[in-house]
């Protein structure tokens, strides 16, 4: 065999070792995202594993794990929670009863920054630190796969770099043949953006689709208290009111967005949000339409009594509030984002109902996607304060569980 014959094949092989095709025959995914802060809540707002409905995902995400910026290890986030008291091992042991389940971890969140993501993905040495001990790390609590959730690659004011976009295929492409070695089931997936000037400054969309096993799209918060007017933060289309930049931040664009820059179809995952944006109006404004001014000075709407952060409440939280009509809360529906919002005083929230979340999977469906995943279970009302338990949990569950994801046409 001539030198050049045996390059031909290397590169071939190659290219096979690093490349995920989605099976012919794919089921629909459920992925869930578990929050191992939520236990701190008080009250009925404390969510720990012996909540999770294992039964009605497919793929259950543990979120946080970070980077140790000295090392380059895995840096555990809480050490109290997620290895002394064996929330890590609580949550991997799910699979038990569930040995369909694939149990990830998810490594960033915003709060994380982007600083040390940027360093480490640019040095191959560090890249090869933090690879080996994420191996050990999953082989010891029993986990399956890795969510990235760098946000975001490229984006300055997150103290990311232009060379972070080719660095990051990069260490996807080694964290994968990392994984092969050890087990060529264990997934990897990605949580991103759908602005395009994010994705044209830190995702290599084409390479990094055709290795991740899927990329989990967050088709939410795309209206915040920062943007100084109230509005829902994850309308299914475009709006008559939307203008300027927000014309394309909706679901439907911002997935053919991905599409448009090289991802197929089945490798796409639609983000519902199982949590309400909110906002303080000024006083005295008796306009509550969508897009109407609002207080910027105080950062969104009041806390909730049980997620105790400003700007967001728990479906819960929302439903609870809402479902006495004497309690003063008012209940609109956008036509055209299909998506509700609701209003008391100087009160507004935009969310997500049973309504909307089966809109959104019926778009699913129809637009051939892989499946839907939520951020985050903990926020759904899996107490069934309002009826069934987990009832949007439930609407993934019905819609995408019997769902055969067909292969994307050809082009």
């Amino acid at each position: 065999m001539d030198i050049s014959l045996k390059l031909l094949l290397l590169c071939l092989t190659t290219a096979v070792f690093v490349t995920r095709t989605a099976a012919t025959e794919q089921q629909g995914r459920i992925v869930c995202y578990f929050t191992d802060w939520a236990v701190y809540r008080p009250g009925l707002g404390s969510y720990g594993v012996e909540n999770i409905p294992a039964d009605l995902c497919t793929h259950l995400i543990y979120a946080f794990i970070g980077v140790n910026a000295t090392s380059w290890e895995v840096m555990v986030l809480d050490t109290w929670m997620d290895v002394d008291e064996g929330t890590f091992l609580k949550f991997t042991e799910l699979r038990q009863t569930n040995p369909n389940l694939t149990m990830q971890v998810t490594l960033g969140g915003w709060n994380e920054g982007g600083l040390k993501y940027s360093q480490m993905v640019a040095v191959a040495e560090r890249r090869q630190s933090f690879i080996s001990s994420l191996v050990k790390f999953m082989k010891e609590y029993g986990f399956q796969g890795l969510d990235l959730d760098w946000e975001y690659p490229g984006d300055t004011e997150r103290n990311g770099t232009c060379a972070d976009k080719e660095n990051l295929l990069t260490f996807v492409k080694e964290l994968r043949e990392a994984f092969d070695d050890e087990d060529s089931d264990w997934e990897i997936t990605m949580a991103v953006p759908m602005v395009q000037s994010r994705l044209e400054a830190g995702y290599s969309v084409p390479g990094l689709c055709e290795v991740l096993d899927a990329v989990h799209v967050m088709s939410y918060d795309l209206r915040t208290a920062a943007d100084g007017f109230a509005d829902v933060h994850s309308p299914l289309y475009r709006r008559n009111h939307d203008k300027g930049k927000y014309l394309k931040l909706n679901v439907h664009d911002g997935l053919a967005l991905w599409e448009e820059m090289g991802c197929p179809a089945n490798k796409l995952v639609v983000g519902v949000p199982f949590y309400g944006r909110t906002f303080t109006l000024n006083n005295g404004d008796k306009n509550y339409n969508e897009g109407t001014p609002i207080n910027t000075t105080v950062g969104g709407g009041n806390p909730g009594v049980y997620t105790g952060e400003r700007g967001i409440l728990a479906y819960y939280e929302i439903c609870t509030a809402v479902q006495n009509a004497s309690d003063g809360w008012t209940v609109k529906w956008d036509a055209q984002g299909m998506v509700p919002y609701t209003f008391k005083d100087t009160q507004w929230v935009g969310y997500e109902n049973e309504k909307s979340v089966q809109i959104k999977m019926d778009f699913i469906k129809e637009k051939g996607y892989a499946g839907a995943m939520t951020w985050a279970i903990d926020s759904d009302d899996f107490h069934g304060l309002c009826g069934e338990k987990n009832a949007l949990l439930h609407i993934l569950h019905n819609n995408m569980n019997n769902y055969k994801v067909p292969q994307p046409a050809a082009k």
